[in-house]
């Protein structure tokens, strides 16, 4: 399946964790969704989504495993200063956000 980005580049292990989010199940629950911020070293920000058996991200492409799944949503900076105001990360938006603009450097 070919994908809408360059997943090397949204890549977690090399790209600037800012926040997660949680809507409250457990770790290793069926339910268990985990929803992380990145900033790649281009300056772009992702989300990069997991969750269990019976969370909303089992069934995008690529998670056909039993025990849940994850996928990378590319966003726009005002899409991630919006995640960060809906999901109370107020500390990123601080460093990251001047005046409620994406910083670029």
């Amino acid at each position: 399946m070919e994908l809408p980005f360059d997943v090397n580049e949204y890549n977690p292990k090399s790209s600037q964790k800012l926040a997660d989010w949680s809507p409250g199940e457990n770790p290793g629950g069926f339910l268990y969704e985990v929803e992380t911020l990145y900033r790649t070293e281009k300056g772009s920000y992702f989300i990069l989504l997991e969750g269990g058996l019976f969370s909303r991200f089992h069934p995008f492409p690529g998670s056909e495993i039993w025990y849940g799944g994850s996928n990378i949503k590319p966003v726009s900076d005002d899409e991630a200063l919006g995640w960060c105001e809906e999901t109370g990360n107020f500390d990123v938006i601080d460093e990251h956000f001047s005046g409620g603009e994406a910083m670029t450097s």
